[in-house]
C-alpha cells in the first residue's frame, strides 16, 4: 500500500507541474514555435541523442570489464539503450539505472558489481554536467548572477562527498562498519559487497581516466541536443547557456519526485531559458521538443526490449 501511495504521489506531481503550463500557457504561440522548426535539425538532435547513448554504452562496458563482468559489446549495447529507454517512463529519469543493474543481476549473478559499475557511470555522467555547468559560469559570471552559482556550488559539495565516500577505504569502511551494527545481517553484508567493489576503481585509474573522456563527449552530445533544437526554432541561444542550463536541468529532473522528469523538466528549463531572453511559449516548445528527441532516440531500446522478450518467450 505504502508503495502504491508513493506511486501515485508521484504521479500527482508530474500531472500537477504540466498543469501549471496548461494553465498559463497560451499554446498557440507554443504551437507556433513549433510550426516554424526546421525538422532537418530536430531530426538531428535526436540522431546527437542515439549517438551519445551508443557512447554512453562504451562507458559503461569499460566499468563493467574492470568489475569483471565480461559481455560481448553489442548484448552491452542492447542493455544500455533498453535502460535509457525506461529512464523515460520510470520513477524520475534514473529508473532505466535500475533495469540495467537488474538484467545483469538476473544474467551474470553480480549484483554489487553491477551495481557499483551502473552508479560510477552515473556520477560520472553528473560530475562531467556539474563541471560544465561551473566552467561556463566562471567564464561570464556577470551574465548569471550569484543566485544560479549557489545550486551549482551546491552540488559540487554534494559530488565531491559521495566520491570522498566512495573511493575512500577509511570513510566507505566507516559507512561499512555502521551498517553492519544498525541494520540486518544480510543488508550489512551487502553494503560491504558493494563497498569492495567501488574500492576497487582506486586500481583503475587508467579505466576512469577514459571512462572521464568518453563522459565529456557523452554530455556534450546530449547539451547539442537542446541547442540543435533550439537552432531548429531559430532562437539564437548560445551554446554556452545550454553548457550552464541542461547540466542544471538535468540534475534536478533526476530528483525522484515525477516520471521522467516530466513536469520538473519543463518547469525550471523554462524558468532558466526566460533568464537570456527567450520566452514562455519558445521555452516550453524548446524543452518539449528536446525530450521528444531523446524519446524517439530511444525507441530502439524499446525495440530491443521487445525483441528479447519474444526471443524468450520462444525458447
Amino acid at each position: 500500500m505504502k508503495r502504491i501511495l508513493l506511486v501515485l504521489l508521484k504521479a500527482g506531481v508530474s500531472i500537477g507541474l504540466m498543469a501549471i503550463f496548461f494553465v498559463e500557457i497560451d499554446w498557440p504561440d507554443v504551437r507556433a514555435a513549433v510550426e516554424v522548426a526546421d525538422v532537418r535539425l530536430l531530426w538531428g538532435a535526436a540522431g546527437l541523442f542515439l549517438a551519445s547513448n551508443l557512447l554512453g554504452a562504451v562507458q559503461w562496458d569499460l566499468l563493467l570489464r574492470a568489475q569483471g563482468i565480461v559481455l560481448p559489446h553489442l548484448h552491452v549495447q542492447g542493455l544500455y539503450v533498453v535502460g535509457v529507454f525506461f529512464n523515460n517512463f520510470l520513477i524520475s529519469n534514473i529508473g532505466g539505472d535500475a533495469v540495467r543493474v537488474y538484467d545483469l543481476r538476473r544474467m551474470t549473478g553480480e549484483g554489487s558489481p553491477a551495481f557499483a559499475a551502473t552508479f560510477v557511470d552515473r556520477f560520472v555522467g553528473l560530475f562531467t554536467m556539474t563541471a560544465f555547468s561551473l566552467v561556463a559560469y566562471l567564464a561570464s559570471p556577470w551574465r548569471w548572477g550569484f543566485g544560479l552559482l549557489i545550486p551549482i556550488v551546491g552540488l559540487c559539495a554534494v559530488l565531491a562527498g559521495v566520491l570522498a565516500v566512495g573511493f575512500s577505504r577509511r570513510l566507505s569502511g566507516l559507512l561499512e562498519h555502521v551498517g553492519r551494527r544498525l541494520l540486518p545481517l544480510p543488508l550489512g553484508d551487502r553494503i560491504g559487497k558493494v563497498r569492495g567493489s567501488f574500492i576497487l576503481y582506486r586500481s583503475r585509474m587508467g579505466t576512469l581516466a577514459a571512462v572521464l573522456c568518453l563522459s565529456v563527449l557523452v554530455q556534450v552530445l546530449r547539451v547539442a541536443v537542446y541547442y540543435s533544437v533550439s537552432e531548429a526554432m531559430r532562437l539564437g541561444v548560445s551554446f554556452r547557456h545550454f553548457l550552464v542550463f541542461i547540466p542544471m536541468i538535468a540534475v534536478v529532473a533526476a530528483v525522484p519526485i515525477s516520471f521522467g522528469g516530466i513536469g520538473v523538466r519543463e518547469n525550471f528549463g523554462a524558468l532558466l531559458f526566460q533568464r537570456v531572453g527567450v520566452g514562455l511559449a519558445p521555452a516550453l516548445a524548446l524543452m518539449f521538443l528536446g525530450y521528444l528527441a531523446g524519446i524517439v532516440a530511444s525507441l530502439v531500446g524499446g525495440v530491443v526490449f521487445v525483441a528479447r522478450r519474444v526471443k524468450k518467450t520462444e525458447e
